[in-house]
């Protein structure tokens, strides 16, 4: 990953402060969003779309005006608004601020005003930092009856020396996407944070 050194050094921070002994455990705003249950882990629900280790079905459902995504990770869903413009810079929708428009077959989706929260995408197969400034080009073209090529492309001078990109190929799945019943607080971060509490509670004995 092409990063610039300051950037590279906030992800190595984060992750310092969420894992091993040095893991910072005051509340749940310290754990990674999939803990949270509040979008799905690393980058599931995008943009950029990237799997994890389970539930990486998408559906798409278009209209004449916008395509939804819905994301199996978290129960995502992710609204693009065909032929539209972003928002001021201050609306920053979990998921970023998606916009859309047809070249020929190919779907073409722009993505700018990320959240703040989602600077830093943490799964086990990727960790992501990307900042306020990022814009993602997705490339969705569909190849065939039951598959869709995606591409996407990163710009992020901020974090990046130079934009990067990926591609994968998405192929259709018999079958709904079940409910990922994830919701924010629950039972197991009060017990994470209990137990971050019990230690404390030992160490200062």
């Amino acid at each position: 990953m092409p990063y610039r050194d300051e950037a590279r050094a906030r992800l190595q921070d984060y992750l310092h402060g969420i894992a091993g002994e040095h893991a910072r455990m005051d509340g749940p705003e310290q754990q990674p969003l999939g803990e949270r249950c509040t979008v799905g882990f690393g980058s599931t629900g995008g943009p950029h779309m990237l799997p994890a280790l389970y539930n990486n079905d998408y559906q798409f459902v278009q209209t004449p005006d916008h395509v939804a995504i819905l994301v199996e990770m978290n129960h995502d869903a992710r609204i693009i608004r065909l032929d539209s413009e972003h928002p001021p810079e201050h609306v920053t929708p979990w998921l970023g601020d998606s916009i859309g428009y047809w070249d020929g077959g190919t779907l073409v989706v722009e993505t700018a005003n990320f959240h703040p929260g989602q600077s830093f995408r943490i799964a086990i197969r990727h960790q992501l930092y990307m900042s306020l400034d990022a814009r993602v080009t997705e490339r969705f073209t569909r190849v065939g009856p039951e598959e869709i090529f995606y591409e996407f492309k990163v710009e992020d001078d901020a974090a990046y020396t130079d934009p990067w990109r990926g591609e994968m190929t998405l192929r259709s799945a018999r079958g709904p996407i079940y409910e990922y019943a994830c919701r924010e607080a629950n039972y197991s971060l009060p017990g994470i944070l209990a137990g971050a509490r019990h230690e404390e509670r030992q160490a200062n004995r």
